[in-house]
């Protein structure tokens, strides 16, 4: 690869670093082609792209945005997984998965929100449920007493109209 090669390279990491909602660094090892291609196609579901890079470029794109505690992790062969669309959780739940079965790959850091975050904080991201789920918890948490207040004044109005209702039935019959 000669120098202009690796320029646009570095300026395409950089750019999808930089605009990425989540980028997460892992190690590989013994992962053969069809498990790497198996990778992506997963990651693929969740708009998340995969590239295996060479740590002297990762280090300059990091360089940029002044990631200096990610150069301890520059060891290794390793891969970039980002995504720009996709719910954070459901891209780091899907990677830890894949990580689990197959034994291969160890997430080492990541970028959220353009903020260095270690490997523990990942994992406690992969348990959260995402996005969309805990928008429907707190839209149920927000409804629950609204539904308890329209309930307690209709049920009042309700039951009046029923006794009313069977109290004028029994003054028809007496007639």
């Amino acid at each position: 690869m000669n120098k202009s090669d690796k320029a646009k390279l570095l300026k395409f990491l950089s750019d999808e670093i930089d605009s990425s909602k989540v980028t997460i660094f892992a190690e590989f090892s013994k992962l053969s082609v069809k498990e790497m291609e198996q990778l992506r196609r997963e990651m693929k579901k969740y708009s998340t792209k995969v590239m295996v890079v060479k740590n002297t470029l990762i280090r300059k794109a990091f360089q940029t945005f002044g990631l200096d505690e990610a150069m301890k992790f520059m060891e290794g062969p390793n891969v970039l997984v980002w995504s720009k669309t996709a719910d954070e959780s459901d891209v780091v739940r899907e990677l830890l998965k894949y990580s689990k079965s197959s034994g291969k790959i160890k997430v080492k850091f990541g970028i959220l929100n353009k903020s260095f975050v270690g490997v523990d904080t990942i994992e406690k991201i992969g348990t959260l449920p995402s996005k969309k789920t805990l928008q429907a918890m707190v839209i149920g948490g927000i409804r629950a007493p609204l539904n308890g207040i329209v309930y307690n004044i209709k049920y009042p109005i309700t039951r009046l109209m029923f006794v009313l209702k069977t109290f004028s039935e029994k003054k028809e019959k007496e007639k």
